[in-house]
């Protein structure tokens, strides 16, 4: 029996794959939105679920306690309480303080009979209400923003009239020795010794 060599096998065998496959089907495109309302849909139903039985349990456990674990549980309610009140209030003063400063008011005087509950809203720092308070205290107590600089330069109708007459630096050049000195005591230098000309 004769072995055929590899270029004869290939030659006369036939193909191993037929050439008319069926064609692969096609997969439809998932509706990624009803998927996501599905899954959201479980999610509440779960988490409805576990409050319920959340609140069972804690029925249950309060019908289980006795008349000093009671005691004890409001008492550290009542501790949770004024601790969280404690700090929304100390919270809304340094917001109100945080506000006044911002907008340039001093309200230090009226802090220590100001009932800053008022800008609690349950629980919560109520920021509308402290912006409001701002706004309207700083436009009836605050005093006018005074210039930066100094406004009495001795420049046309700026200077007071109380002022001498100021001497320049080109004054200077042509006055004697004893002139300057008498200028001088007469404070027709100022201007020159504190920088303003």
């Amino acid at each position: 029996m004769d072995i055929p060599t590899p270029s004869e096998a290939t030659s006369t065998t036939p193909a191993s794959t037929p050439t008319d496959t069926p064609a692969a089907p096609q997969t439809e495109e998932k509706d990624w939105k009803a998927e996501a309302e599905k899954w959201q849909h479980f999610s509440r139903l779960h988490e409805g679920n576990w409050k319920k039985v959340s609140a069972e349990a804690d029925s249950l456990r309060k019908a289980q306690m006795t008349d000093s674990e009671k005691a004890i549980a409001e008492a550290e309610g009542r501790g949770r309480k004024a601790a969280l009140e404690s700090i929304a209030t100390e919270r809304a003063q340094l917001k109100l303080e945080t506000a006044a400063a911002k907008a340039g008011v001093d309200i230090t005087p009226v802090l220590e009979v100001l009932d800053v509950s008022k800008f609690i809203n349950e629980g919560e720092v109520n920021n509308d209400a402290i912006g409001d308070f701002v706004t309207q205290f700083s436009a009836q107590f605050a005093k006018p923003k005074e210039p930066k600089f100094p406004q009495g330069l001795g420049i046309g109708p700026q200077s007071s009239q109380t002022k001498p007459g100021q001497l320049t630096r080109a004054d200077l050049g042509r006055m004697s020795a004893a002139e300057i000195v008498e200028a001088d005591a007469k404070g027709l230098f100022d201007d020159i010794k504190n920088g303003l000309a």
